[in-house]
């Protein structure tokens, strides 16, 4: 199945004098789960309501406990851990320092739906002028990735921070200082 994420142009007015604009997704509803449910059943899929939310919410608890246990999850839509934040200082808990996050990154199913997507760029007048499949993206390695992100252009002023990863930091000062 093709998806379609139909994005939205509007004048980003923080840049008076060039040609920046700023994307928003165009059906950017909310889904619950009963809405979901209800489009299984009209794909002909025969469900129950009621049994349905009950094992997702049991599903739910279960990914929740095997989380917070300190086990990484991976449900297939998405990969699921924990993370601390923060140094423990004298080997103890400060709420006002330390806490604990949740990482989420696309687990196959997500990244597999993703390169099947295509987003379609739609101007201020609702036509059509540009049309992206995310399947580049989804499919990028990590090494094009990094070695895409460690090369800086500034027009003048090129870095190559695989080269010096020094130079990000000179750069930095001198920026704030200036």
């Amino acid at each position: 199945m093709r998806n379609l994420l139909k994005l939205s142009l509007t004048k980003n007015i923080n840049y008076k004098y060039s040609n920046i604009y700023n994307a928003q997704v165009v059906d950017n509803q909310n889904v619950t789960l009963i809405d979901i449910i209800e489009e299984l059943r009209m794909d002909g899929l025969e469900l129950d309501e009621k049994q349905a939310l009950n094992v997702i919410d049991k599903f739910n608890k279960k990914v929740s406990e095997k989380v917070f246990s300190g086990k990484s999850v991976c449900t297939g839509l998405v990969n699921i851990s924990p993370l601390i934040k923060g140094p423990l200082a004298e080997k103890k808990w400060n709420s006002k320092v330390n806490r604990v996050e949740i990482s989420l990154t696309a687990g196959a199913d997500l990244t597999h739906s993703m390169s099947e997507t295509t987003v379609e760029i739609i101007d201020e007048k609702q036509g059509i002028i540009g049309e992206y499949k995310l399947s580049d993206q989804s499919n990028d390695s990590c090494e094009n990735i990094v070695d895409r992100e460690s090369k800086v252009d500034f027009g003048d002023i090129k870095l190559n921070l695989a080269e010096d990863p020094a130079c990000g930091i000179a750069f930095r000062t001198w920026l704030w200082k200036s």
